[in-house]
């Protein structure tokens, strides 16, 4: 049995379906349920609140072997002025979780692998290289970032005082069908605007870089992690292309696949976004063989076949 917390989130819709198709037991927990996602996309799947949860972890841990943790009620541009609610949207909850693992996880003296999905954009912060490398130095500028970084803490804490068997995989910027949040998300946002015929809010001139890979490489990086616990417990791995591109090329990327005109609205940039993010992915690579598989193109012809705006 696989635990997936905030398995009916973006990353989760594309991952819990993969299990799923794979004949993999699944149990989503979440703070609201998506069930009849479930039922349609990844039926069999097992899903219990996280009140529940935390009402009978013994229960809920039952018979698992591995946990991913996916959830987060924080986006890249939450908390900028109040950075210390970040203790509580992001490293409380994992910290209660991972506590809960070790106490109640163990089955028949085999602790579950515990995968954690950190934030390769954003934990890094500023940094003056073409790529990013896992021993680059953990330096956010924006309290998201340093939500994450706490949380990579907690785990190495975890790990290395209570014998957690974890993972943490750093993605960079995925992408993908059921991206409709309308918090975060340059592609969501252009193919909203595309859609609606409205105007595309651009932070800054455009020229800031991310490395935009497709979600389903990610949920296939976090499957094979699971696969190969003797190579990846107690790593940290970049998860990504590889590659760049800006926002102002996002956009013409979008243009040219939905066939519409965006129009531009400009606004400020905001001190908490990086100018640069693309990571180096050698070490997962190396490890798993893993590579992306979706060329950029491909995937924002799909998110534009299957969007629906929210």
């Amino acid at each position: 049995m696989i635990l997936v917390f905030g398995g009916t989130g973006f990353v989760g819709r594309n991952l819990v379906p993969m299990l799923r198709e794979q004949g993999r037991n699944v149990r989503v927990v979440s703070r609201r349920p998506d069930g009849a996602f479930l039922d349609a996309h990844a039926p069999g799947t097992e899903h219990l609140t996280l009140e529940q949860f935390y009402a009978d972890p013994a229960a809920a841990l039952f018979g698992c072997t591995s946990v991913i943790y996916l959830a987060s009620t924080s986006t890249p541009g939450a908390n900028l002025t109040t950075p210390w609610q970040e203790a509580q949207d992001t490293l409380d909850p994992v910290l209660r979780v991972m506590s809960n693992l070790v106490e109640f996880g163990s089955d028949a003296g085999h602790m579950p692998h515990f995968v954690y999905l950190s934030s390769g954009g954003t934990v890094y912060g500023q940094v003056d290289q073409d790529m990013i490398h896992e021993d680059t130095p953990l330096n956010p500028i924006s309290p998201y970032g340093l939500g994450k970084k706490m949380s990579e803490t907690a785990v190495d804490f975890m790990a290395r005082t209570r014998g957690l068997r974890a993972t943490i995989l750093r993605p960079a910027n995925p992408i993908g069908q059921w991206q409709t949040s309308l918090s975060q998300g340059v592609v969501g946002a252009l193919c909203r605007a595309a859609t609606q015929g409205a105007s595309f809010p651009m932070l800054g001139d455009g020229s800031a870089v991310r490395d935009y890979f497709d979600v389903r490489d990610l949920a296939r990086a976090i499957i094979m992690t699971l696969d190969a616990p003797d190579a990846s417990v107690g790593q940290i791995w970049n998860v990504g292309s590889g590659c760049g591109n800006s926002v102002r090329e996002i956009h013409a990327l979008v243009q040219d696949v939905s066939g519409r005109d965006i129009a531009i609205e400009t606004r400020p940039s905001r001190p908490t976004d990086v100018d640069r993010v693309v990571l180096d992915i050698g070490q997962i690579n190396a490890a798993l063989n893993w590579h992306p598989s979706h060329d950029l193109r491909d995937t924002l012809r799909g998110i534009w076949a299957g969007f629906e705006p929210v």
